[in-house]
């Protein structure tokens, strides 16, 4: 009996310790990521010491004596808070979600593979100029220099799946051009959606299904073009519905305006940007201030990957940002070769598909999944992904083409007036965007910064790919695009509502948001002759329903 006792306090004792040990691990996994924000660290191939200091709400700001120094220290700090999700996202944009999540998501790695982020970012990388490429370099290597003095205290989700980040390169920042370009496109869903209720619908009931937006408020009402002969384009629109399941969503509604000195009760401009993106732990932005003396002093809101602030304010000039909603996916049913699937029919000749073979890594399976994407002249083959098995249909996607968002964000970061400031947002042509200005002279502004495609006709849910007819023309000038400086009425405002009146030569899309809240903003704009601060906070806070105005 004596025995038996002493047998089982040992076994209850064993199983005590390993259920303390097992709760000091965890506890351990769970903690030994979070930072020491009073240690000093030892960064390599700093030229002098980096100050950061971290206020009330754990913001950091950042000194540094060079632009080097102040990216090295920026990728580090950057990394210190939000690495995983900095993986996760660099997972996304490669394709690589299944390696560590779930075998289920192999699907979405061959769309985001198919999309070709990787790509355009080598693109973007190739022609920005070096002295931004410098930048980014040096925040990739604070990153990594987190990385690796942290193997082993790397944050809980790693741990957790049982994986290790690899090395941060540029391209993984760059492919975040992509990622947003993606999240706040149009035209994955609703033009699929609409394209499949076509083919059981009649047309009577089809077009009630279409938006109607006669009674919209233009974001710019009084803009015209100076050629009354530029050519119209098709009515065809689109909404994007990102990977929900994900919960990778980012893109919900957003509104920016701001009031000249006149109208300001410090006589100077105010302005005010809110991106109501969707909500998720930890938030999509990071939010920084960024000094380097005698050259750089902005603060604002960054994205997790990389190093500049994409809204916020420097000592000259302050910019925000609202989702023009253009229309820039289409869709191309594509005939295919019966004697070679791999090829496709456009005016009469069969040209060849550039076929590449994806070895998706699926987490606890042996051997990786081979899948096959393909690609016509116009974009990838994505009937697969929309449940059209017997149909092949490529899609036309501005997120492919060139633009350059890195080289704008970095110039925005060091603009001075409403020069430097257009300049700098010429190249943010796939993460449309209507950008709010206001600079510390008393001028405001509001310019369109998108790239619209020009179509050479339309007005369907499916372009027939056989032909070259339907392909795009190239993009919207940027002289021709949207923009308003110093208007007489006093401010300029957007909400993702409709961005010019039916005068307008090109078609830019169609499904706005309603005009309620435009029309609510520019009615508080005018209830006083002079705005302040607390009008501004009353405004963000508003909920009054109200009817379109003009």
């Amino acid at each position: 009996m004596k025995t038996l006792k002493r047998i089982l306090t040992a076994v209850l004792l064993l199983l005590v310790l390993g259920m303390a040990g097992g709760l000091l691990f965890l506890n351990h996994l769970k903690t030994r990521a979070i930072p020491d924000y009073n240690r000093d660290v030892d960064l390599e191939g700093l030229e002098a010491p980096v100050t950061v200091y971290r206020d009330s709400l754990g913001i950091p700001h950042i000194y540094a004596q060079s632009e080097r120094d102040l990216y090295v220290a920026t990728g580090y700090v950057m990394a210190q808070d939000r690495l995983w999700q900095m993986d996760l996202l660099r997972r996304i944009t490669t394709g690589r979600l299944s390696e560590v999540l779930d075998p289920g998501l192999v699907d979405a790695d061959q769309l985001f593979r198919a999309l070709d982020f990787p790509g355009k970012s080598r693109l973007v990388l190739e022609r920005t100029d070096p002295a931004i490429r410098a930048c980014i370099e040096a925040y990739t290597d604070g990153v990594n220099q987190y990385i690796t003095s942290h193997a082993k205290k790397l944050p809980f989700e790693f741990g957790l799946l049982g994986y290790k980040p690899d090395p941060w390169e540029a391209e993984h920042t760059a492919n975040l051009i992509g990622y947003m370009a993606w999240d706040l496109s149009s035209g994955w869903s609703t033009d699929m959606n609409l394209y499949k209720m076509s083919r059981i619908l009649s047309d009577t009931l089809l077009q009630e299904l279409l938006p109607d937006f006669k009674g919209q408020v233009p974001v710019f009402p009084d803009f015209r073009l100076t050629d009354p002969d530029a050519p119209l384009v098709s009515p065809v629109e689109t909404a994007l519905r990102v990977v929900e399941e994900l919960g990778l969503q980012v893109f919900e509604a957003s509104n920016n305006w701001a009031v000249s000195g006149a109208k300001s009760a410090t006589g100077k401009p105010l302005m005010s940007n809110d991106m109501h993106l969707g909500l998720m732990a930890p938030g999509i932005w990071y939010q920084m201030h960024q000094v380097v003396e005698g050259q750089l002093n902005v603060t604002g809101v960054a994205l997790p990957g990389a190093p500049y602030i994409i809204a916020g304010h420097n000592e000259d000039i302050a910019w925000g940002m609202t989702n023009v909603t253009v229309d820039d996916l289409d869709f191309y049913m594509e005939t295919v070769n019966p004697a070679d699937t791999n090829q496709y029919r456009v005016d009469g000749q069969w040209r060849d598909m550039r076929v590449v073979e994806e070895s998706i890594v699926v987490k606890d399976q042996e051997e990786p999944t081979v899948r096959v994407n393909r690609y016509t002249h116009r974009g990838p083959v994505v009937s697969q992904f929309r449940g059209l098995p017997d149909k092949v249909v490529s899609a036309s996607w501005q997120g492919n083409a060139y633009s350059n968002e890195l080289r704008t964000v970095h110039l925005l970061n060091r603009a001075a007036n409403w020069e430097e400031f257009r300049e700098a947002v010429r190249t943010f042509n796939s993460v449309s965007q209507n950008i709010v200005y206001a600079d510390v002279n008393g001028n405001i502004g509001l310019q369109t910064s998108a790239g619209v495609p020009i179509r050479h006709s339309g007005g369907i849910l499916m372009y027939p790919g056989d032909t070259s007819l339907y392909d795009w023309q190239g993009v919207v000038p940027f002289e021709e695009l949207p923009f308003e400086y110093n208007p007489p009425r006093g401010y300029v405002s957007s909400a993702n509502d409709k961005t010019v009146d039916d005068a307008y030569p090109y078609y830019i899309g169609s499904w706005f948001s309603q005009p309620f809240r435009i029309g609510r903003i520019r009615e508080m704009l005018e209830e006083k002759e002079q705005l302040d601060t607390e009008d501004f906070r009353r405004m963000l806070r508003d909920e009054f329903p109200c009817s379109p105005r003009k």
